[in-house]
């Protein structure tokens, strides 16, 4: 999450937990929000209240981040207090689109909760203070928090912090689920508001963080047509990652099944190859813990960066373009949890954005966050003695390659 703009900007989908089929329904929340001079006076109000300064100052986004940023508050040593102001500022992005999507989609909720207690009788304080406290509830229901009352047991152990890491907000998903589940069987409430919530945060919520996080829909819009296949190859990545998701949110045990389909996914593709090698296989047991696949994999990165490009590294030096600088803040951020790696995916994104040959959608995406080969853009190829720096021009596709869980196209100089 730290520096993580990709992050950020998928946060702001959450805007559309604050919808429901009574007061605050699609048609009313539209309503409101086109009464532009209240919509932002309550926007402003919610934006600035108590509540989302507590959110923004004390990081109390989810549980991984609210215990970093409080076990280095308040140090006199002055490395850990140097950690400490980095963490807060790279955060920024994720705690502000946390504030946005909680404040533009409350906006609505909160107008027509207060309209609805005036028709109730209410003052229009009374109703302020009802539609104010109404509109935090929902938040923390829907939204992403490290209060204990929205942690469960296992969350809370031991254990849980090491496999249920980013988790939290499947796990607040799938308890609202269960609850309009339950409701639904026995006949408790409006049967459209208990359906309408178990399609959206088992199913519309889900599918929509995926789609978006696969940068799906853009490759779909992409006018090439190996764009478009490869949008439709994502598919089955996008279902299995909304399964891993609904399954995450059961604990650790919804933790092992996603890590034997990962398992059984990998030995059922190597089985199709006239080459079998189960050697990767090993590294899907890792699944379990998402914090440690994740060091892991850097390293791993790091080491197969170097492997691949000896030759390019020696020969470019202090280059920017150097893939020795990723390689090398990868193992930084693995053994140190300083997220330098984050700086310099930033540096390469960046450059793509700014690269004209890219499509406009791309440059955006680039900038936001996600990584080239989500968007269908070719790997960067490295300058030699021989060959110039290029990512376009006379560059032929040779095939595809498997590299874990992502397919990427192999793409060859002429």
């Amino acid at each position: 999450m730290f520096f993580n703009t990709r992050s950020a900007v998928l946060q702001t989908i959450s805007a559309a937990n604050f919808l429901n089929f009574k007061e605050n329904n699609p048609l009313a929340a539209g309503i409101a929000f086109a009464n532009q001079p209240q919509y932002w006076k309550d926007f402003s109000k919610l934006m600035n209240s108590d509540y989302l300064v507590d959110r923004r100052q004390g990081v109390k986004l989810n549980v991984a981040e609210a215990e970093i940023a409080d076990a280095v508050h308040d140090q006199t040593n002055k490395p850990k207090a140097a950690l400490n102001y980095i963490l807060r500022k790279g955060f920024l992005p994720t705690q502000f689109a946390d504030s946005f999507a909680i404040a533009s989609g409350g906006a609505t909720y909160y107008r027509n909760r207060v309209k609805m207690y005036e028709k109730e009788g209410l003052s229009t304080k009374e109703a302020e203070r009802k539609a104010y406290l109404d509109f935090m509830d929902t938040a923390e229901k829907s939204q992403q928090s490290s209060k204990a009352q929205r942690i469960s047991m296992q969350q809370a152990s031991n254990l849980g912090r090491v496999v249920l890491a980013f988790a939290n907000t499947p796990s607040q998903y799938l308890r609202l689920t269960q609850k309009a589940t339950s409701d639904l069987l026995n006949n408790r409430g409006s049967k459209t508001e208990n359906i309408s919530k178990i399609a959206y945060y088992s199913l519309v919520q889900n599918l929509l963080f995926t789609t978006l996080q696969h940068a799906t829909v853009g490759l779909l819009f992409d006018e090439e047509e190996d764009d478009k296949a490869q949008a439709k190859e994502k598919i089955p990545n996008v279902l299995s990652s909304m399964f891993d998701n609904l399954a995450r949110g059961a604990g650790v045990a919804g933790s092992g099944v996603v890590t034997a389909k990962a398992i059984a996914m990998k030995i059922h593709e190597e089985s199709k190859k006239k080459r079998s090698n189960y050697s990767d296989v090993a590294y899907e047991l890792l699944t379990f813990s998402p914090p440690i696949r994740s060091k892991v994999l850097k390293l791993r990165s790091a080491g197969r960066t170097y492997d691949w490009n000896k030759k390019e590294i020696k020969e470019m030096g202090w280059d920017l373009k150097n893939p020795a600088y990723l390689a090398g803040a990868n193992v930084v951020s693995a053994f140190t949890n300083i997220p330098l790696d984050r700086v310099v995916k930033k540096a390469n994104n960046l450059r793509g954005a700014m690269d004209e040959q890219n499509a406009l959608w791309q440059r955006i995406a680039l900038s936001m966050g996600w990584n080239r080969y989500e968007l269908g853009l070719p790997y960067e190829t490295y300058k030699t003695e021989t060959q110039p720096f290029s990512n376009k021009i006379n560059i032929r596709k040779i095939g595809t390659k498997k590299i874990g869980t992502r397919k990427i196209t192999v793409q060859k100089i002429n």
